[in-house]
C-alpha cells in the first residue's frame, strides 16, 4: 500500500471557529502545485487512488479541490467522486492508532493507494506512529508511505 498524508495548505486565521479557517491565496496555489507534483507521480507510476480520506475542516476540503484540480491539470482522467470520505476522525485532535486501523482495514480490503488530507498535530503523529521518522509538516507538505512489509517506510517527502 503507497499512502501519501498531507497537511492542509496555509491557512488564514481569519475566521469565527478553526473549522472555519479558509485557505489564503498561497495556500490555494500550493495545494494545486502539490496536486500537479502528485499527478505527475501518479502518472509516472501508473497509480490509481482507491481512497481520498479528508478532514471535515474547510481549509482541508479547500485543500482537497485544488490537489484533485492539480492532479487533472496534468492529464489524470481518474474520476474522484466515489473515493473521497471526509472523516471526523482526522482533525486536529485526531487520534493516529484510530487512523492506523482503519488504514489496516483499507489495506486488508485491497486498497493500494490512499491519500490523506488533514492538520498538524495528527499528519506528524500518524507518519511518526508508522515510520518512526519525524516530517516537518509546514503547510501543504507531503510524505510519500510505502507500506509493503509490516512495517511501512518513508520514502520521500516534498514541499510546494
Amino acid at each position: 500500500m503507497n499512502i501519501w498524508v498531507m497537511r492542509h495548505g496555509e491557512a488564514s486565521f481569519q475566521a469565527k471557529t478553526d473549522n472555519e479557517r479558509p485557505l489564503t491565496e498561497n495556500g490555494h496555489q500550493m495545494a494545486f502545485e502539490q496536486g500537479m507534483k502528485l499527478g505527475n507521480i501518479f502518472n509516472n507510476q501508473q497509480v490509481k487512488l482507491d481512497k481520498i480520506l479528508v478532514s471535515p475542516y474547510l481549509r482541508t476540503q479547500q485543500t482537497m479541490e485544488n490537489v484533485l484540480r492539480g492532479i487533472q491539470a496534468v492529464g489524470s482522467m481518474q474520476s474522484f467522486a466515489n473515493i473521497q470520505e471526509t472523516w471526523d476522525e482526522i482533525t486536529p485532535a485526531g487520534d493516529p492508532d484510530v487512523v492506523m486501523d482503519y488504514l489496516h482495514f483499507l489495506r486488508e480490503e485491497g486498497a493500494q493507494n490512499v491519500l490523506i488530507i488533514s492538520h498538524l498535530p495528527l499528519v506528524f503523529d500518524l507518519v511518526y506512529a508508522l515510520t518512526k521518522q519525524n516530517v516537518n509538516f509546514y503547510p501543504a507538505v507531503v510524505a510519500e508511505i510505502v507500506w509493503e512489509s509490516a512495517i511501512p517506510t518513508l520514502r520521500d517527502t516534498f514541499n510546494p
